[in-house]
């Protein structure tokens, strides 16, 4: 496994970015496959919160790349 640069800011967000949104496809492809009712719906919840969470970061993404303060 190739080990991620994490040394500036930039690459921190842009690695969690694709985790999220790693995640999202995840509970996406898994609620699609889901025949039961209550499950898909709670997969589809959790795709919806990493959904949020990879919007958050790219807001901060696109704050750091406007020199702003990311909090």
């Amino acid at each position: 496994m190739k080990k991620l640069d994490l040394s500036t800011p930039d690459q921190v967000l842009q690695a969690a970015l694709a985790k999220e949104q790693e995640a999202r496809d995840f509970y996406d492809e898994q609620a699609a496959r889901c025949s039961i009712g209550f499950v898909r719906e709670l997969l589809e919840r959790l795709k919806d919160e990493e959904s949020k969470h990879a919007r958050l970061i790219q807001g901060m993404i696109a704050k750091l790349n406007a020199g702003r303060d990311i909090l």
